[in-house]
């Protein structure tokens, strides 16, 4: 029970560092860095999609790393849930 409270504590307080820490950041892409890709996607990924050329050009290893990090994350819980309690 211990472990348990001691566990919650350190993902609330690893949560609350999380959301100080993005507070300010904006919700929204500035104006000029909207424009400058749909000016420029197809100059440089040769696509005719804005969506595809972003996601798959521009945010490729940004995707492959969020997928990677939620495998781990499956993993770890999967781990975690068949493991013998303690208590």
């Amino acid at each position: 029970m211990k472990r348990r409270i001691i566990t919650l504590i350190f993902a609330a307080t690893l949560a609350a560092l999380v959301l100080f820490i993005n507070f300010d950041a904006p919700l929204v892409a500035a104006p000029e860095i909207a424009r400058f890709y749909l000016d420029h996607f197809n100059a440089d990924t040769h696509t005719q999609n804005a969506v595809a050329a972003i996601y798959l050009n521009y945010r490729v290893f940004d995707s492959i790393f969020e997928t990677l990090i939620l495998l781990v994350s499956v993993s770890a819980v999967v781990n975690l849930s068949w493991r013998r309690s303690d208590d």
